[in-house]
């Protein structure tokens, strides 16, 4: 019998040797440190002690960097072991059978998966700690992993040079352990838009296209005919997100822009070739279709001498050269004054060559042409869709001065009442629009930054793809008027082209179709903003002007839910239940007004900020919600832990197809009975995700409590940012170079104020995590119910997924670590204040956590995650016990050298933690 392979073992193992080369010291305390933080008894006094010892130590940076690399190989091992289990977990197979196994028939189950789709929104929120030298090394190594592990599976006499190939994977885990020793952890410089986006790119072209691609191909086979549109659709905010950063310029988006179009456009060729080289099928043996004779005698033309002599009994390699060119003339298009007419208009035209290609050819022979095919499905001209998002202020300001400019009112418009300023955009929006190129250099700089984005967008779309750009995004949107003041801006600009009465000769009137090429989205953010949500969006459908907008858009409406901001407003457990409560209203509403709501999910990697696992939050979104399509937000660090690992981002994106397809299905097929739902079973039974969830009324008054609670704490204690400011690290990651955005939207002293990534990571940093839990304890011990909250647990979806979720982040708390930072609160009565509250109230979580999920300790029940969260704790905690030392030594240095040299160090452990918690912000 074979013994088992220990992939953490070989790694740690590689890293201790890597160690020792370059430090010995480093190793022996590095081993020192972990043998004190695994006693049964940790004496905390000594280990300050230790740490204290080690921060005044030469070595300390490379203890630092010891635990920071072995949370790095710990989250490789922990990716390795999830790809393993990829081939026995849930997916679109398995979702048929269960599907099946419950009554639904096969035929409907294809039509859904037909008909769905799934928008990943990758966006560049600092929460990606790791600079791109980390993140190739970190694919790299889990490349050379699965060789070992390939390598030790197979007998010698299969690969005779077995032991060697798995010494060379060894010797090349160690190289890149090696160049990471010997790199800076931190960026040295400011991350700029261009370097976020060239780490995207990276992840997109080696793991996320190839991965996503597979399963396109898997979905076709499954429903053995060639699919009309891809059911996974990239998207992304970088370059198009400029709510509050100022270096998202119009320069930058459209550089963003041609960026994607010719990375897209060079892996198509790149495709190409290859197929070039392999379809040299000859007149002789296979013979073209007619439709593909007569479009290769109308453009052969454009094949040169050779080719044209080389391919003369070779179509399908003549038609390949053809279509090479054609993409390589749209690449020289985009940049080109003069009309280059040899292209393509769209990626329609495209397709239609390869089909003309496949027609000709069998099953076997087409089957890389077919896997062609779906990746121009996938990626378009376009390969991500970019998001455009603005706050509000902006657009407002924007047409303020244009409205002024023109005399349709003074400056005063901002501050007129809500009726007013409809009024006066009915007016406008009535009246022919205007040339915005004409007004450009009579407006202010910040408005003519504003219209020229909607120009550029405009090109774009002509230029590059209609696809390239489609929502447009109203950031703290609290007004009907938001929407029609982005609605002018897109009449004037030509991005609106209004639908009008037209009268034939014969005196009988017809409706002109019109186009819209944008969604109009408002991002409904705050807890007021999304109960504000349906009278803002019934006032908009009974406008004329936005209703002719919306028939124009195809009857549908794109609505942005936020799920940062919610929280950080009224606490996690409130902005859970608001949020659920907002989109069980919208569908109704949408039901009642007729009007198809695409709702785009604005939710983070953190569990404050709607993270968690997307499958399980899926299907506990309201019956309806979702219909057959998920839009949702990718961010920081969760797009690499997603989708770094190629092995991983293809069990990513079927999970969430196959659970798409299961939420949709039931969504649409399922209808209530009689039978009494207790009798079901919770996880399979139709009624579990058809009914209307009985327990709403208890769900609404644990969120008046929870929300009274952490308003109490965050909003109603004197001078709680004072305690946030010195009680959390936030002064040192305001200083780091993670992210290009600033951290505050306005510089004031204001919670409202602060960002949400930045409040949340500093929270993850002093180990307190508030923002995942706070009130939730109050809540549960206030209804103080057993067994009524363990029965709302067992059956209610909505109710068990977010307190799973609120336990999955919960024991990752360290009261210890946090009353450390506590003391770095100078004002007593304030220190005593809070961290009185955060006791009791972490007290009271714990004990009803246990109390509904029925645990003796939390995630009794899910071993296995409780198993790899807590392996990485110990590493995480000697970070922090270094963090908290080094602080101090900053807090009482007395000149610039020492505080710079402190200060990166310090930015190294902030690093390892991120790079140890993961789920960060």
């Amino acid at each position: 019998m074979q013994e088992e392979l220990s992939k953490y073992t070989i790694l740690r193992d590689i890293l201790l040797e890597v160690i020792e080369e370059n430090e010995p010291k480093v190793k022996e305390v590095f081993l020192l440190l972990f043998q004190s933080l695994h006693e049964k008894d940790v004496d905390l006094a000594k280990l300050k002690s230790l740490f204290d010892e080690i921060s005044e130590s030469e070595h300390l940076m490379g203890i630092i960097k010891a635990c920071s690399l072995h949370n790095i190989i710990l989250n490789i091992y922990d990716e390795q072991e999830q790809a393993q289990i990829a081939s026995v977990s849930r997916s679109i197979a398995e979702a048929y059978q269960s599907l099946e196994s419950e009554g639904f028939d096969r035929v409907d189950c294809d039509k859904v998966l037909e008909s769905i789709r799934f928008y990943p929104v990758f966006t560049a929120h600092p929460t990606e700690s790791r600079r791109r030298t980390f993140l190739e090394a970190h694919q790299e190594i889990t490349r050379e992993l699965e060789k070992i592990e390939h390598f030790f599976y197979t007998q010698s006499n299969v690969v005779p040079n077995k032991d060697r190939e798995m010494q060379q994977s060894r010797h090349n885990i160690k190289y890149r352990l090696h160049l990471l020793w010997n790199s800076h952890l931190v960026r040295s410089e400011k991350l700029e838009v261009i370097f976020e986006l060239d780490n995207l790119l990276f992840i997109v072209e080696n793991s996320i296209l190839p991965s996503a691609l597979r399963v396109l191909n898997q979905v076709s086979n499954r429903l053995n005919k060639p699919l009309k549109i891809s059911p996974i659709k990239l998207g992304s905010w970088i370059g198009g997100d400029r709510d509050g950063n100022p270096f998202v310029t119009n320069e930058m988006m459209t550089r963003v822009m041609k960026m994607q179009h010719e990375l897209i456009i060079t892996t198509y060729i790149k495709e190409i070739n290859k197929l070039i080289r392999e379809l040299s099928l000859s007149v002789d043996f296979c013979m073209p279709s007619k439709e593909l004779q007569k479009s290769l005698q109308k453009e052969k033309a454009y094949l040169n001498q050779t080719s044209l002599k080389l391919h003369e009994r070779e179509p399908f390699r003549a038609k390949l050269n053809l279509i090479k060119l054609k993409l390589q003339n749209h690449l020289l298009k985009v940049n080109s004054v003069n009309d280059i007419d040899f292209t393509y208009r769209s990626p329609k035209e495209l397709l239609e060559d390869i089909d003309m290609l496949i027609a000709s050819l069998d099953n076997l022979s087409s089957t890389r042409l077919k896997s062609l095919r779906n990746l121009v499905l996938l990626g378009g001209f376009h390969l991500m869709q970019l998001d455009f998002r603005e706050h509000r202020d902006m657009y407002l300001s924007a047409v303020s001065e244009v409205l002024c400019l023109l005399g349709y009112t003074d400056s005063d418009f901002l501050h007129r009442h809500e009726s007013k300023k409809i009024e006066i955009l009915n007016k406008v929006l009535s009246e022919s629009p205007i040339n915005l190129n004409g007004i450009l250099w009579d407006v202010s700089p910040q408005t003519r930054h504003t219209l020229n984005a909607f120009l550029r967008v405009l090109w774009a779309k002509e230029a590059i793809s209609k696809d390239v750009l489609k929502s447009f995004i109203v950031s703290m949107t609290t007004t009907a008027s938001d929407l029609l003041a982005v609605l002018y801006l897109a009449y004037c600009s030509g991005l609106w082209q209004r639908g009008k009465i037209k009268m034939l000769d014969s005196g009988e009137t017809i409706m002109k179709e019109g186009k819209s090429g944008i969604f109009i989205t408002p991002l409904f953010e705050t807890i007021d903003d999304l109960e504000n949500a349906e009278e803002i969006l019934e006032t908009l459908t009974k406008n004329e002007h936005y209703r002719q907008y919306l028939r124009d858009s195809g009857n549908a409406q794109q609505i942005m839910i936020g799920y940062s901001d919610s929280s950080k407003d009224g606490g996690i457990f409130t902005s859970n239940y608001s949020l659920y409560k907002a989109i069980s209203n919208l569908v109704k509403l949408e039901s009642r007004l007729g009007i198809h709501f695409m709702l785009f999910h604005g939710k983070g990697g953190s569990i404050s900020r709607g993270g968690g696992q997307l499958e399980n939050a899926l299907l506990a979104f309201p019956t309806g919600s979702i219909g057959t399509t998920l839009k949702t937000t990718e961010q920081g660090e969760i797009i690499s832990s997603r989708y770094l690992n190629p092995r991983i981002a293809i069990r990513s994106f079927a999970l969430t197809l196959a659970s798409l397809l299961k939420k949709a299905t039931h969504d649409n097929f399922c209808v209530k009975d009689s039978k009494d739902s207790k009798e079901l079973d919770i996880e399979k039974s139709k009624q579990f995700y058809c009914q209307t969830d009985p327990y709403l009324p208890r769900l609404e008054e644990l969120s008046r409590i929870s929300y009274r609670a952490y308003r109490n704490l965050v909003y109603e204690t004197p001078n709680f940012v004072e305690y946030f400011k010195h009680a959390t690290p936030i002064e040192f990651i305001q200083n780091l170079n993670l992210g290009s955005r600033p951290s505050k939207r306005k510089d004031t002293q204001r919670v409202e104020d602060l960002r949400a990534i930045p409040w949340v990571f500093a929270w993850t940093q002093n180990r307190s995590i508030i923002p995942a839990w706070y009130g939730l304890g109050s809540a549960l011990s206030g209804l103080a119910n057993k067994e009524l909250l363990q029965e709302c647990y067992s059956r209610s979806i909505f109710f068990k997924t977010t307190i799973d979720t609120i336990a999955q982040g919960f024991i990752k708390v360290d009261m210890e670590i946090a009353e450390c930072y506590n003391g770095f609160v100078s004002e007593l009565g304030l220190r005593k204040s809070v961290w009185n509250k955060v006791c009791d109230e972490h007290q009271k979580t714990l004990e009803w956590l246990l109390i509904v999920r029925n645990e003796n300790y939390l995630l009794e029940t899910n071993p296995n995650l409780r198993e790899r969260i807590l392996a990485r704790m110990t590493n995480i905690k000697a970070l922090s016990l270094l963090q908290i030392e080094l602080i101090k030594k900053y807090k009482s240095a007395q000149y610039n050298d020492l505080r710079n040299r402190l200060m990166e160090q310090i930015h190294g452990t902030i690093i390892g933690i991120a790079q140890g918690i993961r789920n960060t912000g």
